[in-house]
């Protein structure tokens, strides 16, 4: 029913026309799913009460599904406005002796996994072209900005 629901057949065969670069194409479940197993286990349920856990009991379920709908959201630079909503939380500070002043908050946004999951995608390939990039790549003295391996 989750399937279902969230994660539509994938259509054969070509799905529109190539906005942009080649990116997408180096997307792939293998990726994915690396990427996926960042993501911590036990997390806050998002605006849509989609867990990390949930999305990686449906990724085993069917991770051509997920990783297609990754890379379709990439390839025609698509990011559904369902996905744009954000759950604000404000999170106590650690040490603050008086909570009743703003400064003893932080505050953090949660968003969907499925979102999450495309935007550290979309960095992910966002790092590797530099590395990728023969003569236009990043100096070898460079540090910032590198690519961490997944």
């Amino acid at each position: 029913m989750l399937l279902a629901a969230h994660f539509p057949k994938v259509p054969s065969g070509d799905y529109g026309p190539r906005v942009g670069g080649q990116a997408f194409e180096r997307i792939n479940t293998q990726l994915v799913g690396a990427l996926l197993r960042k993501a911590a286990n036990i997390s806050a349920p998002r605006g849509d009460r989609i867990s990390d856990g949930i999305i990686k009991v449906l990724w085993g379920w069917d991770q051509h599904r997920i990783a297609q709908l990754v890379r379709a959201c990439i390839r025609l630079g698509h990011h559904p406005k369902l996905w744009k909503t954000a759950k604000g939380v404000a999170i106590p500070k650690s040490g603050k002796p008086e909570h009743s002043k703003i400064r003893a908050y932080r505050g953090i946004s949660l968003l969907n996994v499925i979102s999450k999951l495309v935007e550290h995608t979309t960095a992910h390939l966002a790092a590797d072209n530099p590395e990728r990039s023969e003569g236009h790549g990043l100096h070898d003295g460079q540090f910032g900005c590198r690519k961490v391996p997944c």
